[in-house]
């Protein structure tokens, strides 16, 4: 695999253990929590969209594939269609690499409201076929909704990863691996954290979900990954809307995290970090939370939902209800503001008979005697 990058050499002249090749101990790690060995490698589909931390992962993966105990390598990659011929560049871009690796190459085109087309690099011909994937009508509802109810960002990410379940059943994967990084992680927290939410929401980015899809590299810091492209010679794309300061997270990436670096390089470290421990609090209340639902909550409907006022002063207390109340505003698509939870609290606790609050996404809490009842306006 090569010489080591450097060796540690202290004060006393004794040579310390070198590190390894890859220089990337977090992604080690991470595979050997998912049982991933030389003896035992698992198969891997990368989701490539062509950026620096995607483009990293691909190349870092196939070259120190023996280290994680990788195996086969497949790169996917989703063309939204969004941004015209820099999307088609994107994609040409992405195959290009899976090419130079020798690596299988899997894309889906997203044509905005029309058919979704996939095909495959390695064949002479792309498959113009709708519905390819299983798509057919549901990509172009899921299209309209994403210019209205469930706005774009929405809608693309739930296409991309309905693409990687194909990918992951249609290849015969064993996992599907994005490349979101420490960075994105702590992102994801400030977003969060901003919007009010609880133990469960801080987790942030799970580094595994129950659907095979795997984030290796939550615990590195993009401006690693950076240093490593350009160490190896290797390039990349840069998307154009990432720049566009009207979407949240766009504004965190470009004007919070630089500040908070600013007053400590350690920021983004420290804020993933955070997010570990979330992890770990949440799992030691998941229990707990999930029997208060059993208890008090009643899930009638996707539109309809209702907590007993009980439950405000049953086990656990209030901590546990705003706990319990803000998986139901996730379940629900309720957005997860803290001033509505605690509104909702506060009709648990009695608020008058009949009263109505209006919550984000078109939401109406209606006061009962016995409970608060949560019903989506038909109109929205």
């Amino acid at each position: 695999m090569g010489a080591p990058l450097f060796a540690s050499i202290p004060l006393n002249g004794t040579i310390m253990p070198a590190l390894p090749p890859h220089t990337f101990p977090e992604i080690a790690e991470f595979f050997e929590s998912i049982g991933a060995s030389p003896a035992a490698p698992v198969s891997v589909a990368v989701g490539v969209s062509g950026g620096a931390d995607s483009v990293a992962l691909l190349h870092i993966l196939h070259r120190y594939r023996e280290d994680f105990g990788v195996g086969r390598l497949v790169a996917a990659h989703v063309n939204h269609g969004l941004r015209g011929a820099e999307s088609d560049g994107d994609e040409d871009f992405a195959r290009g690499e899976a090419e130079k690796l020798g690596v299988e190459f899997v894309s889906v085109r997203l044509n905005r409201a029309d058919d979704i087309n996939v095909y495959n690099s390695n064949d002479t011909d792309s498959d113009d076929s709708p519905g390819l994937y299983g798509y057919g009508n549901d990509a172009r509802e899921s299209y309209r909704l994403g210019n209205g109810d469930l706005g774009i960002e929405a809608w693309a990410r739930r296409e991309r990863y309905r693409f990687f379940a194909e990918v992951r059943r249609d290849y015969g994967v064993d996992r599907i691996a994005t490349a979101h990084t420490a960075d994105d992680q702590a992102e994801t927290v400030l977003m969060r954290l901003t919007r009010g939410a609880g133990i469960r929401g801080l987790r942030g980015i799970l580094p595994a979900r129950g659907d095979g899809v795997i984030r290796p590299m939550l615990g590195v810091e993009r401006r690693r990954l950076i240093e490593w492209l350009s160490a190896h010679g290797v390039g990349y794309r840069v998307d154009s809307s990432n720049a566009d300061l009207r979407f949240r997270r766009n504004r965190i990436r470009a004007e919070v995290v630089p500040k908070l670096v600013e007053c400590d390089p350690s920021a983004v470290r420290n804020i993933a970090a955070a997010a570990t421990a979330a992890r770990a609090a949440w799992e030691a209340v998941e229990g707990r939370v999930g029997e208060w639902l059993n208890k008090y909550a009643l899930r009638v409907s996707p539109e309809i939902f209702h907590i007993e006022k009980a439950g405000l002063t049953g086990e656990g207390g209030v901590a546990t209800a705003r706990e319990a109340l803000l998986v139901l505003f996730d379940e629900h698509g309720i957005p997860p503001s803290r001033l509505h939870i605690e509104r909702a609290a506060a009709a648990l606790a009695g608020a008058t008979l009949g009263a109505k609050q209006l919550l984000p996404g078109g939401w109406i809490l209606h006061c009962r005697e016995d409970r608060v009842c949560f019903v989506k306006n038909r109109q929205n």
